[in-house]
């Protein structure tokens, strides 16, 4: 079971460590800036020119300030990447080492969003909305005591209205969750239906099933577009709040400017003061916004991290291994034979065995061997990323063969025609084989198994089933690697070095 990654590293503590410092220096100018305008305020109300230190005291604060931002911003963006990259490596961890009947019963889009949806929430609660929190911290208690230092009646009057919009927006912030949750399960199921239909577009497209989809794209829109414009809303709504506090604020205090007698630069410092600490408290409500999103991909993430998952270590070597499984089935395969699994579910032990499923009920182990052994298995399609023929049939091989080599393997399976292209080995393959022949991507997958010299070999294939060349195939791959095999079909006659049987 893994956990989400921690938030706590040394690159991304220094990182909020200097976020912090800027929060620190942006207070300590809006200090220098409050004083320098009641001072610029005052030499105006006595028609005295500016003094250069009140002008040096305000262009300085104003370029602090300024280079705050960006140094934060900046920072914070690179912690909000930094973490997004943490999680990315944990889910994809996990996905990978999930049983493989398990990753079968996902829909493909949706373990496909937990690399868009999850990661950017993630990247803008950690890159933006916790460090706009942080600098909130720092530069609204620093605001606070500036006014007070200003005048004491006038930050009573002042924050009251503040507190209360704090407190009004505290109340109407818990159900923004609720609604993160409604509009990512609106984008997710279009999302997911997309990608899943993409693929198969023009095959939906002849069945005349083009407008139905597309009238169900439209409803799915119209749906989340309403769930969408509520959450916006509402984040908007908090915004507003805290808005209205800073404008009611600023109403107050000069009510009670007018009423107390303040100077007009005292009056013109406080205000300059609430302007600037209306832009940390917007960035309040945007910040619950981007944690109620963190929130629920959490929780998503977090399930998905709780699933259990399937040892598969393995370590190079060239020896064949003794294959003995024991449960409700008993099985072997001595180590360089061939034996057969004849059975109904053959596929499935054939799964437990390369190590793609687990079942409980069933034991294996390896024998003559002091590693987990390297087990290549051959299913019923081709499994293979884009790139060349060269990438493609060497995917598994902990060290890239010579060309040469690679060229002999891929002859002794047939594979002259693929080779004798114009480009050779540098001749780009789609994703998964797509538009080679399943004959094709069986001897790739053969090629692959010899190439990258895996201790047992376990097939599973109904490629394999219909290929009638199956028989001189095996003999090929039993000349080319010393690998145990093991295969699950119906046992035939074969010339195979030993043959068994589940019993």
């Amino acid at each position: 079971m893994r956990a989400l990654p921690p938030f706590i590293t040394r690159d991304r503590a220094q990182s909020a460590v200097l976020v912090v410092g800027c929060g620190i220096a942006q207070a300590a100018a809006l200090a220098i800036a409050a004083f320098a305008t009641r001072d610029a305020f005052a030499a105006l109300h006595g028609q005295d020119p500016l003094a250069p230190r009140t002008a040096i005291e305000l262009a300085f604060a104003g370029g602090i300030a300024a280079l705050c931002l960006f140094v934060s911003r900046r920072r914070a963006e690179g912690v909000g990447q930094s973490y997004a990259i943490a999680l990315r490596r944990v889910l994809f961890e996990q996905i990978a080492s999930l049983p493989k009947s398990r990753h079968e019963q996902r829909r493909t889009g949706a373990l496909s969003l937990r690399f868009v949806g999850d990661l950017s929430a993630a990247r803008l609660w950690f890159g933006r909305g916790l460090p706009d929190v942080l600098t909130a911290l720092v530069v609204l208690p620093g605001a606070v005591a500036i006014l007070i230092s200003l005048d004491a009646s006038l930050a009573v009057a002042a924050l009251l209205p503040i507190a209360l919009s704090l407190g009004l927006m505290a109340g109407l912030a818990w159900h923004l969750e609720h609604r993160h949750q409604r509009l990512r399960k609106r984008r997710a199921g279009i999302a997911i239906s997309m990608i899943e239909r993409i693929a198969i577009a023009p095959d939906l497209d002849l069945m005349g099933r083009t407008g139905k989809e597309l009238r169900s794209l439209d409803e799915q829109g119209a749906t989340l577009k309403s769930d969408a414009v509520a959450r916006r809303g509402r984040t908007a709504g908090l915004q507003a709040i805290l808005q209205a506090g800073v404008a009611v604020a600023g109403l107050t205090i000069l009510w009670v400017a007018s009423k107390g007698g303040v100077t007009p630069a005292v009056v013109a410092a406080s205000l300059s003061v609430l302007a600037l600490v209306a832009m940390p408290l917007q960035d309040l409500g945007a910040a619950w916004d981007r944690y109620c999103a963190w929130s629920v991909a959490r929780s998503k993430a977090q399930r998905l991290l709780d699933e259990p998952t399937v040892s598969r270590p393995s370590q190079p070597g060239q020896n064949p291994v003794h294959v003995t499984v024991e449960g409700p089935v008993t099985f072997t395969a001595k180590a360089g034979g061939v034996s057969r699994i004849d059975a109904p579910n053959a596929a499935k032990l054939a799964h437990v065995i390369a190590g793609l499923d687990h079942d409980p009920t069933l034991n294996v182990s390896f024998e003559d061997t002091p590693h987990p052994p390297r087990i290549a298995f051959i299913g019923d399609s081709h499994v293979g990323l884009q790139g060349s023929l060269r990438r493609t049939v060497t995917l598994s091989a902990r060290k890239r063969p010579t060309d040469p080599r690679i060229s002999e393997v891929l002859q002794s399976f047939g594979l002259n025609a693929l080779l004798d292209m114009p480009r050779g080995l540098d001749q780009r393959i789609a994703e998964n084989g797509k538009g080679l022949s399943g004959c094709e991507t069986l001897r790739l997958d053969l090629a692959r198994t010899v190439l990258g010299q895996a201790n047992l070999i376990v097939i599973a294939s109904i490629r394999w089933n219909a290929d009638p060349a199956q028989a001189s195939l095996l003999a090929t791959l039993q000349h080319m690697s010393p690998a145990t095999i093991i295969l699950a079909e119906a046992a035939k006659k074969s010339n195979s070095k030993e043959t068994s049987k589940v019993i």
